[in-house]
């Protein structure tokens, strides 16, 4: 697993910054963005259904509105896994993206499971290139 892309989101509903890293701050999230706290404190996505979301035709709900921080290639994770980054440490939290009813696709998504969130258990700088170790 390694990291491809990392965006940084300053703002809600704007466009994010594609960034060579990030700063994750323990109990808090991503310095400077605008997820702060909570349980979804940072976002992964694999690269795998990031490609095959930009690659469709019909749009659901939430595929030009979700936006991940951190790109991974080779994704595999599950909830409650703790990794290591750089020199970070992320908690997978239970929560991962639902889908919604009012969305147009007649079934769940490859979004729906496979985005998953974070929370920073110890504070640390990702970059890109870096690999990702599950303990």
């Amino acid at each position: 697993m390694k990291i491809v892309g990392l965006t940084l989101f300053q703002k809600k509903n704007e466009p994010g910054i594609s960034v060579a890293e990030l700063n994750l701050l323990e109990g808090f999230g991503i310095e400077g963005d605008f997820h702060w706290g909570g349980e979804k404190q940072v976002t992964l996505l694999s690269a795998e259904t990031r490609r095959w979301l930009d690659s469709q035709t019909e749009q659901g709900l939430c595929f030009k509105r979700f936006k991940e921080n951190i790109l991974i290639e080779d994704l595999e994770i599950k909830p409650c896994d703790r990794l290591i980054i750089g020199n970070a440490v992320l908690r997978i939290s239970n929560l991962t993206k639902p889908c919604f009813d009012e969305c147009p696709l007649v079934s769940p998504c490859r979004l729906s499971g496979r985005a998953v969130f974070a929370v920073v258990e110890k504070s640390g700088t990702v970059r890109i290139g870096d690999t990702l170790m599950r303990f």
